[in-house]
């Protein structure tokens, strides 16, 4: 199960989704077998692909699954008038018991509905005659990319079912599933320049690049003796990603040498690195990208590490994760697990009997007196919002920075007979306290843009948020205009300012201080 986090802030922010995604795309697919099968389907076989077996698998799962009952006598027409976008000349007339499809104004096709319309799997079924008749009738929708007629029907479905619900293409599942589970590949991040250079942006520790000696800075030239010079991101992807323990050679020039050098090496298994460790004097500041297979695993190595450079003198753990944009749903439970000895972390409530649960904490390995403050700003999402909201509520951590994105949904992941994914909402959210932040957003207990000098940071500005915390737990179906006005009490905002880790140091450094704050962000949290 998978908290979609891709879908969220693509579109605000291009160039960092840009770079994240090189980093996924670098370092291949999800699989050790995967990637040369991927490369071999290719755009020819792409027109074997039958979008009926598609139609029918989404809908049974809309059906089974969303978080709200759909109706697909909407949905239907709205799913047909997508995939036929391509030709103009169709037409699709709908009525109470019949969906009639014309080109040209001659009838092509004419089903009877099916009398209910909350029956995903009668109404797939009459879609895809439909879609059949249809393709049989239309040259334009024959010559047409049956993976792009997919993806124009699939987007018309989930445009109207929320805003989290969407459809991913062959290329961007793989790429989905490697940042949620890992893959082979090389291990870099890489990412294109204004002047189309193809440059080496990080390399992992521990991974195939780093032990052949590539560094930051590299300009990829050439892979496996094939130019790359000008080519996309794309191009690089399908030549660096393939099977565990395959071997492929990089031409790279180095600046720093002003010389090309010839890098060979084989491929690993590579799960993205979401944990980063910085010491900040006597306190950790510990990045958290996103969450995936590997990510509380590594979080605690982190914590081991600070504990073992700082020793008797830390003050106590930073978490960073502003525009972390979620990720795998274990793994939220997970993190806040790490603090979190026993109780309830989250809930999760939907539709179907399976979205249904509450999640606990038993777990005897928690960091049990370190005080901890997460950074949070309005692009930080799902699974991060979980572990926040869980924090602050248990009396676990201070929270700082800005009000939250607001995603508090959970997306199951449907694999399609395409091998596309629908990432299908199924379930809300809701914290300990029992206040679902989705649209709303976690709030911080303290609030950066509301902090003057951080060294005159004190008892009456953690006590000034005290009211508001409270009506914000206190919520629990708030109205579009409820959520507006709270949102204004702390703006979210994509900046990561320094002031955060600012006035988090002081804190963790002021123990009575910390202390305040902590209890005035729990004032309504459940004790359980």
């Amino acid at each position: 199960m998978d908290l979609s986090f891709l879908s969220v802030f693509r579109p605000a922010l291009p160039r960092a989704a840009a770079i994240l995604l090189a980093a996924a795309l670098v370092a291949s697919c999800a699989t050790s077998t995967e990637a040369p099968q991927a490369q071999a389907r290719g755009p020819a076989v792409a027109a074997d692909v039958n979008i009926e077996r598609v139609v029918l698998q989404a809908y049974r799962a809309i059906g089974d699954r969303h978080l709200f009952e759909p109706n697909f006598r909407t949905l239907s027409a709205e799913t047909y008038r997508g995939f036929a976008s391509a030709d103009p000349a169709l037409s699709l007339e709908t009525s109470d018991s019949t969906f009639t499809v014309r080109r040209d104004g001659k009838e092509v096709i004419s089903k009877a509905t099916p009398g209910d319309a909350t029956d995903g799997r009668a109404w797939g079924g009459m879609l895809a005659e439909l879609l059949a008749g249809s393709m049989d009738s239309s040259s334009v929708l024959r010559d047409s990319d049956r993976q792009t007629l997919i993806r124009q029907a699939m987007a018309a479905t989930t445009k109207q079912l929320d805003r989290n619900s969407r459809y991913a293409d062959p290329e961007e599942a793989r790429d989905n599933r490697f940042q949620r589970d890992g893959g082979g590949g090389v291990g870099v991040t890489v990412e294109r320049t204004d002047d189309k250079k193809i440059m080496v942006r990080g390399v992992q520790d521990g991974s195939p690049a780093a032990k052949a000696g590539l560094q930051v800075g590299d300009q990829i030239l050439a892979i496996d003796g094939e130019n790359m010079v000008d080519r996309p991101l794309s191009d690089i992807v399908r030549h660096l990603r393939g099977a565990i323990g395959t071997p492929v050679v990089l031409t790279v020039l180095r600046p720093s040498q002003g010389r090309e050098l010839v890098v060979g090496m084989k491929r690993g298994r590579i799960v993205p690195t979401t944990v980063v460790y910085e010491r900040r004097g006597d306190v950790a500041l510990i990045l958290l990208t996103g969450f995936n297979s590997a990510t509380t695993d590594n979080l605690r190595s982190a914590i081991d590490r600070a504990r073992a450079e700082i020793g008797r003198d830390l003050a106590g753990l930073i978490i960073d994760m502003r525009s972390n944009r979620g990720g795998l749903l274990d793994q939220a439970q997970a993190v806040a697990e790490v603090f979190v000895g026993e109780g309830t972390i989250f809930s999760t409530q939907g539709r179907h009997p399976d979205s249904r649960r509450t999640y606990r904490s038993n777990n005897p390995r928690k960091v049990a007196d370190l005080p901890v403050v997460v950074l949070m700003n309005g692009g930080s999402a799902s699974a991060a919002e979980i572990v926040a909201a869980a924090l602050q509520d248990r009396g676990r951590a201070v929270v700082v920075g800005a009000t939250s994105y607001g995603k508090g949904t959970v997306q199951t992941v449907v694999r399609l007979p395409n091998e596309g994914e629908l990432i299908l909402t199924w379930s809300r959210l809701q914290a300990p306290s029992g206040y679902t932040w989705n649209e709303l957003g976690v709030l911080p207990s303290i609030c950066t843009a509301k902090v003057g000098d951080v060294g005159q940071l004190g008892a009456t500005s953690v006590d000034s948020n005290q009211a508001s915390l409270m009506r914000w737990h206190a919520m629990r179906n708030p109205t579009p205009q409820e959520v507006t006005e709270l949102r204004k009490i702390c703006p979210p905002t994509d900046n990561s300012p320094e002031r955060d880790i600012e006035i988090a140091s002081r804190l963790l450094r002021d123990r009575a201080l910390y202390a305040r704050a902590v209890q005035v962000g729990t004032y309504q949290a459940a004790r359980q």
